[in-house]
């Protein structure tokens, strides 16, 4: 089961994601904050300054696939920017 969680999230991990070809050390870190939170078996919401419990594999997941896809479009305009210079 997903949890119910606002839009913005999606954009924040997306951008996370975007950014780290330039900035490795910030997939780095949003990569483990995801880990440690389904670890810990919580959910975070630092826009709402909320802790929840429960978390799931599925929820990890499809969060570090947001951030994947993020990753992968900010390779690819990191590269066209560097081919078209």
């Amino acid at each position: 089961m997903l949890y119910q969680r606002a839009p913005y999230y999606l954009i924040i991990h997306f951008l996370l994601g975007f950014v780290s070809p330039w900035y490795p050390i910030i997939g780095i870190i949003a990569l483990i904050y995801q880990l440690c939170q389904y670890a810990f078996n919580v959910r975070v919401f630092p826009v709402e300054g909320t802790i929840k419990p429960g978390n799931s594999l599925e929820h990890t997941s499809l969060k570090i696939l947001e951030m994947l896809i993020g990753y992968l479009c900010g390779n690819l305009f990191k590269s066209y920017i560097q081919f078209s210079i």
